[in-house]
């Protein structure tokens, strides 16, 4: 596959510089890692990018894969969007979880999140992780585990803990895919589900993007977040709800602020999927933001050659973004953008010269 051609050649440093893909490490086996895109600062539209999606390697042995979910795949009318054969796609529901994938390594089955190799980060200040949670359910609903070793299975977990929109009034985890780690090739799931007892992802009798749209519109966004559309290549295209999206980015109602928000965590081509009446704001805004990226990038380039702190501290201290300065020359941030997200919001309005604006819903 072109991640581990790349990882061969190159080395996992020069990926996580040139694609801006963070490493995280499995706590118990170092030597595993797994590897997530930037939705900031990683070019998405890449193969290698999309590969790395929680996918987890052995560094030891020469970028042996030991699980491997999904790629990044999109959203209807984004510009990356797979062409999806509608004779043989099949339509299921898209899942308002977390996704967690099971996977065997070193004589045992483990868990694995999208961002971490052992599933270790913590549910949402409740002080238990997405592992303990996950096996916690795992117990509670008299699952049994799979004997194929060469397979990682592919589950979303559904809990009031880690409740995003959709309300969970109980724990569930639904097996929505599963691949084989030394043929990389995907299998369709209902097989497994049925011989193991494994709650399936539901899938319904739509036939085209006009019967898709159609149905999403009418979803009731605290029920479902959308549909997911899958060929028998595995190429898929997600639906979301538009009342889906609209609760996701427009909690307290839309703004400049909120507009800047979704520019600044590169969420605006999927924004407006869903809400083209307003790509002009977007696009005055994004305006602005791409010229404050374009300048600041250049007056880095200009006083990045100064190796003295102090003389650099003096060149750069009357600028309204030294902070971000600072901060690219103690490479405490992988670019610009990045470190455009860990300033106030309030600062990114003084910088980007816009006031704030309510503007409705």
């Amino acid at each position: 596959m072109e991640l581990q051609n790349y990882l061969s050649q190159h080395g996992l440093e020069t990926l996580c510089e040139n694609y801006h893909i963070k490493v995280t490490r499995h706590r118990q086996y170092p030597d595993l890692v797994c590897l997530k895109y930037s939705q900031i600062e990683s070019p998405l539209g890449e193969k290698i990018v999309q590969q790395c999606r929680g996918i987890i390697l052995d560094s030891s042995q020469d970028w042996q894969i030991v699980s491997y979910p999904y790629d990044k795949f999109f959203n209807y009318g984004e510009g990356h969007a797979a062409t999806i054969d509608w004779n043989s796609a099949k339509v299921y529901e898209k899942l308002d979880g977390s996704l967690i994938v099971l996977y065997f390594y070193n004589g045992e089955w483990r868990v694995q999140s999208s961002g971490t190799p052992d599933a270790a980060g913590e549910v949402n200040g409740f002080g238990f992780s997405f592992a303990e949670l996950f096996w916690k359910v795992w117990q509670e609903l008299g699952y049994q585990l799979p004997s194929e070793t060469d397979l990682c299975f592919i589950f979303e977990l559904m809990t009031p803990y880690n409740r995003i929109v959709v309300q969970q009034t109980n724990n569930q985890i639904v097996f929505h895919g599963v691949r084989n780690t030394q043929t990389l090739i995907e299998t369709e799931p209902t097989i497994l589900a049925e011989k193991y007892g494994w709650e399936l992802v539901k899938s319904y009798a739509l036939t085209s993007w006009k019967e898709v749209i159609e149905a999403s519109q009418n979803l009731d966004p605290m029920d479902s977040e959308g549909y997911i559309i899958c060929d028998a290549d595995f190429n898929r295209v997600k639906v979301k709800s538009p009342q889906y999206v609209a609760i996701s980015h427009l909690r307290e109602g839309f703004s400049t602020r909120r507009m800047i928000e979704i520019i600044l965590t590169n969420e605006g081509e999927e924004f407006l999927a869903y809400f083209p009446e307003w790509t002009e704001l977007y696009q005055k805004v994004k305006d602005k933001y791409q010229s404050l990226v374009a300048e600041i990038e250049e007056v880095y380039r200009q006083h990045e050659s100064i190796e003295v702190q102090k003389d650099f501290a003096l060149a750069v201290k009357h600028l309204p973004y030294s902070g971000i300065l600072f901060s690219l020359r103690a490479r405490r941030v992988a670019g610009v953008k990045e470190a455009l997200r860990d300033v106030t919001i309030h600062k990114i309005e003084e910088l980007l010269g816009l006031d704030y604006i309510h503007l409705g819903l």
